[in-house]
């Protein structure tokens, strides 16, 4: 049940129009209002469009403050800034502010949720095709992607709900009740936007506050911050973890994953049956079939879907070959520990290509992790971001360390560094705002150089 009757949503692009499209379709009286001039985007185009043919009145180029006094609430995208001037004239005026996220406790979905800093994607999209198999009215997405509102406008009749949630989302929400949900790792992140860890924490646990005794959390018992959060949470805790310990979850033990409490020993999958690379996504896939079990899906299902999960684009993701040389699209790695994460799984000689805009976050640990790993030939930097990097290799005692002008000019002096079977791996550490749109259009535009390298003809 919506509990308002009419809403201001500020942004036209997709979280914004569908929050507008659905809300609208429930009887809710809207006005969406872009701050951005209609030219601006190319996809403003196409909003309009939609908004003006389901009857909802917009504005581009501004935010009207007295249209948005005259409304119950506001309604936020996940990219709008706290401190944008609208959001502020809301709160002088005692407005109340809700995220697009929100509208999943509005639709009454059943919801498993992923948070966390590092493998929110990789995990999210796994635990979605698992469930799926089972459920085949199941929509996935959230931020992963295709906003849940968007989901809910194209798919009416949609049932369980696996939503990638980040920090921002999980600022605004209020009634949002996932039955369960994971919290994968807890790293420094967005501190740009947090200042401190303790800020970026508190935003992230609120993923728990509206569960009840009823529900499962999945938590990392590896992570120190979030194995002491569990008895703090009021829903059932469950941990999954590649490490000892004595814990009701998912164990690895002798290369098998196996869901044991004080009552049964389950196995979920082996080891060897997953398809991607790197132990992180030993821990990727231990969670999302943990929360897949205690959704209630069956041991058999999550290993038959394990067993064929590819991942994700621009995670780890093989491009080809040129000249002997393996080439690997990890632009979805904008923080250092992603970064480290990717390092450790190269098997051989490798370059990593790093840099670009940057989240307020340090360097150092992920400069010391890469020089002391005796498989990195060098590390090419690139980016608003190259010369901090370059000076926190330099610190740590690496030597090598190559200046690029653009993406491309990487690419090419990481092919003349190595060998036949080395790997030139782009896993930045740093978002891409600085010259690309966003992480996938940095990934999209690595591919298209690699393949223009292997003679492919990219349209």
């Amino acid at each position: 049940m919506i509990p308002f009757r009419s809403a201001f949503v500020v942004g036209a692009l997709p979280s914004g129009l569908y929050a507008a499209l659905y809300l609208r379709e429930h009887g809710v009286d809207v006005f969406v209002s872009e701050s951005k001039q209609r030219n601006a985007d190319e996809k403003f185009g196409h909003a309009e469009r939609l908004l003006r043919e389901a009857g909802v009145p917009s504005e581009f180029g501004q935010n009207t403050v007295s249209i948005m006094a005259a409304c119950d609430v506001l309604v936020v995208s996940p990219g709008v800034p706290a401190e944008a001037p609208i959001i502020q004239a809301a709160q002088r005026l005692g407005k109340f502010i809700v995220g697009e996220t929100e509208i999943a406790a509005y639709a009454g979905l059943a919801v498993l949720a992923v948070t966390g800093s590092n493998g929110k994607s990789t995990t999210t999209a796994l635990l979605g095709e698992i469930v799926a198999q089972e459920y085949p009215n199941t929509v996935t997405g959230g931020n992963l992607g295709t906003p849940v509102s968007q989901l809910l406008v194209e798919n009416p009749m949609a049932g369980p709900a696996v939503l990638e949630v980040s920090c921002f989302q999980l600022e605004t929400v209020h009634t949002f009740h996932p039955e369960v949900a994971i919290f994968s790792n807890l790293v420094p992140n967005h501190l740009d936007r947090y200042r401190t860890m303790e800020n970026y924490f508190a935003t992230k646990k609120r993923l728990f506050e509206n569960m009840t005794a009823g529900d499962s959390a999945v938590l990392n018992w590896d992570d120190p911050a979030l194995k002491t959060l569990g008895p703090a949470l009021r829903p059932s805790t469950f941990y999954f973890g590649l490490g000892d310990g004595v814990f009701s979850g998912a164990h690895l033990v002798n290369g098998v994953v196996v869901f044991e409490d004080a009552t049964r020993s389950v196995e979920l999958f082996r080891e060897t049956d997953l398809l991607v690379p790197g132990r992180h996504n030993v821990a990727n896939a231990m969670s999302a079939a943990l929360a897949a079990f205690l959704f209630g899906i069956s041991p058999s299902t999550i290993c038959s879907v394990v067993r064929r999960f590819k991942g994700l684009p621009h995670r780890l993701e093989y491009v080809g070959k040129a000249a002997g040389v393996t080439f690997v699209n990890d632009s979805k790695a904008t923080t250092p520990e992603s970064t480290m994460t990717a390092a450790d799984a190269m098997t051989g000689p490798y370059v990593v290509i790093l840099g670009g805009s940057s989240k307020g976050v340090s360097f150092d640990k992920m400069a010391s992790h890469l020089t002391q790993d005796r498989k990195l030939v060098s590390a090419i930097v690139m980016g608003a971001t190259g010369p901090t990097i370059e000076n926190s290799l330099h610190a740590a005692g690496m030597r090598t360390v190559v200046h690029a002008e653009s993406l491309e000019d990487a690419v090419l002096r990481g092919k003349e560094l190595l060998s036949p079977g080395g790997t030139l791996l782009l896993s930045p550490a740093c978002a891409s705002f600085d010259m690309f749109r966003d992480f996938e259009d940095r990934g999209d535009r690595f591919r298209e150089i690699v393949l223009n390298l292997m003679g492919v003809v990219v349209r």
